[in-house]
C-alpha cells in the first residue's frame, strides 16, 4: 500500500482476509450485507477493523453499493479493492472476485512473514552481540584496567583507546553512535521527501547482496500477483497497472506503473510499454509481451508471481540457515579480538615483567 493509506489506518493483510473471507460467506449464503456486518462489527474489539467494518455496514444502509461503501474507505482499503468487487458484480461472480482477493492478501501476509522472519534472526544475532560487547566493556575491563593501573603500566594503543572508552562512554561512544543514528535517519527523510529520492533509496537497498533481492522479488510477487488478478477480471490493461502500481509498497514500480498505464492510453502495446520503461526484469517483460499476444496475459502474469515467490521462499531459507551461523562467527571473533588485544596481550606483558 502506498503512504497515504498508511497514514490513515491502512488494515493489515490478515484484517483483509478476515474482512473480506465474511463479505464472501454472506454473499454465498445471500445474506444482507448491512445487517451482517453490522452484527460483526458489535462483536469485534475495539480497532481499526472494528471501525472500517461499522462504516461500511452504515453506507450500505444508507443506499450506497458494496463497492462505493468500499471505496468511502480509502485510506483503510486500497484502491483496487472496490474496483475490482465492480467488475465482479458486473460479470456476476462476486463470490469468486472475493475469494481471489483473500488468496492474494494470503499471499501477501505470508511474504510479509517469509521476509520479516529471515531479516529478524541476524538482527537478533547482531543486537546480542553488542549487547555482550558492552557488558564486556562496562563490568570487565574496568577490573584489568584498575590491575594495569596498579603496577603503572604502559598500555597499548588499542588498549588504551579502549581504556578511554570505558572511562568516558558517552563523548567517545554514545554520541558518535548518535550522530551517525540521525544521520541515517535525516538522510532517509531527505531521500523520502521526493519521487526520485525515495526510487535512488529503493534502488539503494536492492543493490544490498541477498537481503535487497529478497525484499526485491517479494515486492514483484505482490505486484504481478494482483496485476493478474485485475487482468484476469477484465480490468481494462491500463487502469490496472495503475491499480496495481499505487497499491504496492515499491516507489520504482509506482512511478514506472503510472507511466506504462498512460502509455497504453495512448495506444501503445504492453511489450513496448514495459520496454520503454522497464520496472519489470526483462524475462518478465518478454513473458508479458508474449501473453498479451497470445490472449493468456493473465496466466502468464501467474506465472511470473510464482516464480517470485519461490524466489523469495528459497532466498528466506538460505538467509535463515547460512547467515546466523556466519553472524555467530563473525560476532565471537570480535569479541574474542577484543579480548586478545585490549586485555590479554597486556596481561601477558605484565606477568612476564613480574616473573623477571
Amino acid at each position: 500500500m502506498d503512504n497515504t493509506e498508511k497514514k490513515f489506518g491502512a488494515l493489515t493483510p490478515d484484517q483483509l482476509i478476515y474482512l473480506n473471507e465474511e463479505i464472501a460467506g454472506m454473499a454465498r449464503a445471500g445474506l444482507p450485507l448491512e445487517e451482517g456486518l453490522a452484527s460483526i462489527a458489535r462483536e469485534m474489539s475495539r480497532g481499526n477493523l472494528k471501525e472500517a467494518t461499522q462504516l461500511l455496514a452504515q453506507d450500505l444502509k444508507q443506499g450506497k453499493s458494496l463497492p462505493e461503501a468500499i471505496a468511502a474507505q480509502q485510506g483503510r482499503v486500497p484502491k483496487f479493492y472496490s474496483s475490482l468487487m465492480n467488475a465482479g458484480i458486473r460479470g456476476g461472480n462476486l463470490p469468486e472476485v472475493l475469494a481471489l482477493l483473500t488468496t492474494y492478501a494470503r499471499s501477501l501476509s505470508d511474504l510479509s512473514s517469509v521476509v520479516y522472519t529471515a531479516l529478524l534472526y541476524p538482527m537478533m544475532v547482531i543486537l546480542i552481540a553488542i549487547l555482550l560487547t558492552v557488558m564486556i566493556m562496562i563490568f570487565v575491563m574496568p577490573q584489568f584496567i584498575s590491575i594495569f593501573s596498579d603496577f603503572g603500566m604502559r598500555l597499548p594503543f588499542f588498549t588504551q583507546l579502549i581504556v578511554d572508552v570505558c572511562r568516558n562512554p558517552i563523548p567517545t561512544l554514545v554520541i558518535p553512535l548518535g550522530v551517525i543514528g540521525i544521520s541515517a535517519i535525516g538522510l532517509r527523510q531527505v531521500f523520502n521527501a521526493t519521487e526520485v529520492g525515495r526510487c535512488n533509496w529503493a534502488r539503494l537497498i536492492y543493490s544490498l547482496p541477498v537481503f535487497g533481492v529478497l525484499i526485491r522479488s517479494a515486492r514483484l510477487a505482490a505486484f504481478t500477483d494482483l496485476l493478474a488478478i485485475l487482468v484476469e477480471n477484465q480490468m481494462p490493461l491500463p487502469e490496472a497497472f495503475d491499480l496495481a502500481a499505487q497499491a504496492g509498497s515499491d516507489p520504482i514500480l509506482k512511478a514506472g506503473g503510472i507511466q506504462i498505464a498512460e502509455k497504453l492510453r495512448q495506444g501503445s502495446s504492453l511489450a513496448q510499454a514495459l520496454k520503454e520503461f522497464k520496472i519489470l526484469p526483462e524475462v518478465v517483460s518478454w513473458m508479458a509481451g508474449l501473453g498479451e499476444l497470445n490472449g493468456n496475459l493473465s496466466q502468464t502474469l501467474k506465472q511470473a508471481a510464482q516464480m517470485y515467490a519461490r524466489q523469495v521462499a528459497v532466498r528466506s531459507q538460505m538467509v535463515q540457515s547460512i547467515f546466523p551461523p556466519l553472524l555467530v562467527v563473525l560476532c565471537a571473533g570480535f569479541i574474542t579480538s577484543i579480548f586478545v588485544f585490549a586485555v590479554f596481550l597486556p596481561l601477558i606483558n605484565l606477568l612476564q615483567g613480574l616473573s623477571n
